[in-house]
């Protein structure tokens, strides 16, 4: 039995020993001695470490050479030690205990009380208090910025991690069959959710990252609303977007419906987004520049007349995700005027909607990754809007 089988790892160790080489690589570039890292995130895609109690402090000491060192909350202490590539035991936080203690305490018996750190300072788990106490508590170490370190890893996916967005997206599109199923006149939004969910969770998804996003009749015109016990009329747009899991990583897709006859402004808006979509995907091949990939979709929906409905950036990285995101776009996103040049591995969710304003919503989207050829679109389900 490999150590990958016996751990349940999502990956061969030799792909987890890489990505460390890239993170170590960056340090060396910042002349960092060591780095904290933190996120469930970035400790899933460095250690393999996972747990569902992510909120807690936990963190990764990772130092110039060597492997790197979990410091969990004593709960995850058996995960930590169970499921991460490194072996060894794991110190860990007692409840009630100031995890800066338990910190400083690593730090000391590492050697690095006095080092060079880079500290994520965009993590959501290390507060303000918190870095302020550890800088107090080392006077002697330079507390220098290491945020990016893990991301600029994640940034392009291997082979495997685009296998597990390809699994991803079969159970999304199972879900969204089912989804699209239960629409219809009279139905509430919540029965769509639930079939989704139902048929995501039997199609052999883990947990997500988001609950299935179903919006209908005038909510659909409102960004980031979902199912709230609506019925469903005759004439509502219906809006869904659904991302399932596979090993961590999700492949979200967006599409919508109509009860009866879509009116014409509702076919034309989600016309325009399906070819915007279409001229986004013929855009993307490596080399090609961020900017000008959303900018071939915002052409489409800007001769179609609808350049006000549409003031958003076009898609972002996806990859690793845990709630409450699936997407990266911190790491890279598609957006007006973004210089970024596109590379072979990356990974994006593109969703052009269209909405107005507590009236209809629409839109549709793929995951798509960059190719050494040009663009394979990972998701696959009928895009033509859905009449129930």
């Amino acid at each position: 039995m490999t150590a990958q089988e016996n751990l349940g790892l999502a990956f061969p160790v030799a792909e987890y020993r890489e990505r460390l080489r890239t993170v170590q690589a960056g340090m060396e570039e910042r002349g960092l001695e060591a780095a904290l890292i933190f996120g469930a995130e970035n400790l899933f895609h460095l250690t393999g470490y996972e747990s569902i109690g992510y909120s807690s402090f936990q963190l990764a000491l990772v130092p110039a050479g060597g492997e790197p060192r979990l410091l969990v909350r004593e709960l995850e202490r058996p995960s930590a030690e169970r499921g991460t590539w490194m072996g060894g035991s794991v110190p860990s936080v007692e409840d009630g205990q100031d995890p800066i203690d338990a910190l400083v305490e690593l730090l000391r018996t590492s050697g690095l009380a006095g080092a060079r750190l880079g500290v994520d300072r965009t993590s959501s788990i290390l507060t303000v208090a918190e870095y302020l106490e550890l800088a107090a508590r080392l006077p002697e170490a330079e507390l220098a910025d290491g945020s990016g370190l893990v991301e600029r890893a994640r940034r392009i996916k291997s082979p495997l991690e685009l296998d597990h967005i390809r699994q991803a997206a079969r159970y999304t599109e199972a879900g969204m069959r089912a989804g699209i199923d239960a629409i219809h006149e009279g139905a509430l939004d919540n029965e769509a959710a639930a079939e989704a969910a139902r048929a995501i969770y039997r199609a052999g998804s883990e947990y997500m990252t988001i609950a299935p996003i179903v919006t209908s009749g005038a909510r659909s015109g409102i960004a980031h609303t979902t199912f709230r016990r609506t019925r469903i009329d005759a004439g509502d747009a219906v809006l869904l977007e659904i991302g399932a899991v596979h090993r961590r990583y999700t492949g979200p897709l967006m599409r919508s419906a109509v009860v009866g006859r879509p009116g014409d402004e509702i076919r034309r808006m989600y016309d325009a987004c399906s070819q915007g979509l279409d001229a986004a995907i013929a855009a993307i091949r490596p080399g090609a520049i961020a900017g000008d990939v959303h900018d071939a979709c915002q052409r489409v929906i800007d001769e179609a007349g609808f350049t006000a409905l549409f003031r958003k950036r076009l898609g972002y990285s996806v990859g690793v995700g845990f709630a409450p995101d699936w997407g990266e776009g911190h790491i890279v996103h598609l957006s007006h005027g973004d210089p970024t040049p596109l590379e072979p591995g990356m990974v994006f969710h593109m969703p052009p909607a269209l909405r107005q304003d507590a009236v209809a919503g629409v839109g549709c989207s793929e995951t798509v990754a960059v190719t050494e050829e040009g663009v394979e679109v990972l998701t696959s389900f009928p895009r033509p809007l859905a009449v129930r």
